[in-house]
């Protein structure tokens, strides 16, 4: 499964980049992907953000489709 994740704000910043490529040989649910992505970038412990699957905010019992879009999204500000 090769998925695209898309990195924004603060997130970005500590991973230091903004977009990667993620392969997996089995499918995988949102808190599974969670879970492999704080084990790689184990800063990401001590940030709060939110994980969209196609441009929609998911629960992590969701089931990632193969080809997806992931964004994580840091806490917005707003006003």
């Amino acid at each position: 499964m090769n998925l695209s994740i898309l990195y924004f704000g603060m997130i970005a910043e500590a991973v230091e980049q903004t977009t990667e490529n993620w392969i997996s040989v089995e499918s995988l649910t949102v808190a599974e992907l969670r879970s492999q992505l704080l084990e790689k970038y184990p800063i990401l412990r001590d940030r709060k953000f939110q994980i969209a699957v196609n441009q929609q905010i998911v629960e992590d019992s969701l089931t990632v489709p193969a080809q997806a879009e992931i964004a994580l999204l840091p806490p917005f500000a707003g006003g």
